[in-house]
């Protein structure tokens, strides 16, 4: 049982009035009204080494370099082919209320993209692309040079 404050009985005792015998229920009901339900998890990235997260060493880095470890598709974007993990990753995911990073990603021999959302998923950070990368292209392998919007960060 969850407790927030005095007990039923004791302000039962000091208002001098008895318990409403459905309280309890009432209780229960109201909270099975406000649980809120698990996140469904989308994407599968147990097999994937974690993301180094840049950010915790160096807040003001604002380029930097990594591998592409794998690639999504985008299950909230019509399986968009736009989700890349990183071996290592200075944009900051969406977390504890503070909104993403955003900036670009210069990808080898494929050009520039702008990274427009951030995401954790297990250990890994998601980094979403505002076009598709083409299926016939190989990326896993492929270097990305990152280079965060710094404007945006110093307002978040």
């Amino acid at each position: 049982m969850t407790s927030w404050g005095i007990p039923a009985d004791k302000i039962a005792e000091l208002a001098k009035t008895p318990i409403p015998g459905n309280l309890y229920y009432e209780i229960a009901t109201r909270q099975e009204k406000t649980a809120i339900a698990p996140a469904k998890i989308l994407y599968n990235t147990v097999h994937i080494p974690e993301t180094v997260n840049m950010y915790y060493t160096d807040g003001k880095l604002s380029e930097f370099t990594g591998t592409v470890l794998d690639v999504f598709a985008n299950v909230l974007k019509g399986n968009k082919r736009n989700l890349l993990i990183l071996d290592q990753s200075a944009f900051y995911p969406t977390s504890g209320g503070q909104l993403h990073d955003t900036g670009t990603f210069e990808i080898e021999t494929l050009g520039e993209f702008k990274v427009i959302d951030v995401i954790k998923v297990g250990r890994c950070v998601l980094h979403e692309l505002d076009c598709e990368i083409p299926e016939t292209f190989e990326i896993k392998g492929k270097q990305v040079k990152g280079k965060l919007d710094m404007d945006r960060r110093a307002q978040l």
